[in-house]
């Protein structure tokens, strides 16, 4: 995928850890997307209805987080309903990764797995794995 094909893709990511955000936004934006950072909030989903990004990222697992409850009123939107929406958080957390699932994320990874291959997890989530096979 080239830098072009992705500069008007819009990614909505919700993470409150600082330097998680940092990364995300100036790897994906490096990579050409149009990134917006925004609070683990049920909000979240006026956020993503009047931006429309291609695709949502979220940021499971802090215990003061309600990030389920992001992805239940993400996935109550109708326009929202569909749209591809990744959940990552810390490897230990299987019963986060089910609970995100349940609560509608299309795509849940590992921290480790979504920070060491960001650009082609991204990829996944918004084309499918022949995004990046070329």
């Amino acid at each position: 995928m080239t830098q072009e094909s992705v500069r008007t893709k819009k990614i909505l990511v919700l993470v409150d850890d600082l330097m998680f955000a940092s990364r995300i936004e100036g790897t994906l934006g490096a990579c050409g997307y149009d990134v917006r950072i925004a609070p683990v909030t049920r909000e979240a989903a006026i956020i993503a209805r009047e931006w429309v990004p291609e695709g949502i990222v979220i940021s499971f697992g802090a215990p003061f987080q309600d990030w389920e409850g992001a992805i239940r009123a993400i996935r109550a939107e109708p326009s929202l309903a569909e749209m591809p929406l990744l959940a990552f958080g810390p490897h230990v957390d299987t019963a986060g990764r089910a609970a995100a699932v349940a609560a509608g994320a299309t795509h849940v990874v590992t921290n480790g797995a979504f920070f060491n291959r960001m650009p082609d997890v991204i990829a996944v989530l918004l084309g499918g794995l022949d995004a990046i096979r070329g």
